[in-house]
């Protein structure tokens, strides 16, 4: 009788094993057909690369967490497009979603964070200086049409990071109390299937208050961007253009340190060097009063 018993155990489990592999996604049945591909799904890795994000370590490279949001466009050389907001761990996208995919073709795709809404594979962009004001943004080309293979997208800052650090040697002065004005162009045409930031003429001052302060600011010539410093009685505005700074553009995703010294009356720029968002150029002057 135990071995009846065994004996149909063994049976059961066989048929179960053939009824897994005839439902499993790789397979269709008997014949062993693939599964068509507007029926495969569509599946992302997320990865942040040295940047600002929902989840950031102190080099500024990060990762994003289930519930995190970013807007998906995709799109190919034939003008078909579509648009998708998608939820880290909860969006299930299946190639058949993209209807104007065809078998045999290539899809790209480009993703940015915090979500937008597009319109011809861009959008308007004001910016801010808080929490949602910074921009991430990632492409993958030529992703092939009904491909199973997870495809990669790694983003980036769209926008650069100015940093102005404050050293006090007048007793006078409240480190804490230095207010700085960063006036520079702050709305854009972001033609995210193009890669590219279209700068409108618009300028905006942004004002902070302490020994440390940083700026999000568009990419955009050096020549534009003007920095006021308040610190007690002593103050003084200039362009950034007008130091030593060689390099006649702030780039996106990079960060430019500005080092100034407060005393006796003057301020000095002991140095402007580039650091976390990529190497783009070390600067020495000096400024007085």
């Amino acid at each position: 009788m135990k071995r009846m018993i065994y004996g149909a155990a063994l049976l059961l489990a066989a048929i179960s094993t053939g009824c897994d592999k005839n439902e499993s996604g790789n397979s269709g049945g008997d014949s062993g057909t693939p599964t068509p591909s507007e029926e495969r799904r569509i599946t992302f890795t997320t990865a942040i690369a040295a940047t600002r994000a929902p989840q950031l370590e102190e080099d500024g490279s990060g990762s994003f967490t289930p519930g995190d949001t970013f807007t998906l466009y995709a799109h190919d050389d034939a003008q078909g497009a579509a648009t998708v907001d998608y939820s880290i761990g909860t969006t299930a996208l299946y190639w058949r979603d993209l209807t104007f995919a065809s078998e045999g073709g290539k899809v790209h795709f480009e993703a940015c964070y915090p979500k937008q809404t597009l319109s011809n594979g861009g959008f308007d962009f004001t910016t801010t200086q808080d929490a949602a004001g910074d921009l991430l943004w990632a492409s993958a080309a030529d992703v092939s049409v009904g491909s199973e293979k997870p495809v990669s997208l790694t983003f980036r800052h769209a926008l650069h990071r100015l940093v102005v650090k404050y050293t006090v040697e007048d007793p006078s002065i409240d480190a804490s109390q230095i207010e700085t004005r960063c006036t520079a162009c702050a709305t854009a045409r972001v033609e995210l299937s193009e890669g590219r930031i279209l700068l409108n003429d618009s300028k905006q001052t942004f004002t902070a208050t302490n020994k440390e302060v940083s700026f999000l600011l568009l990419p955009q010539s050096a020549e534009e961007v003007t920095l006021e410093i308040h610190a007690g009685s002593v103050s003084r505005t200039w362009k950034l253009s007008e130091t030593d700074f060689s390099y006649p553009e702030l780039e996106g995703g990079k960060q430019v340190t500005v080092n100034l010294t407060i005393a006796d009356g003057t301020i000095r720029i002991e140095g402007i060097s580039i650091e976390g968002w990529g190497d783009q150029g070390t600067v020495d002057d000096e400024i007085i009063l």
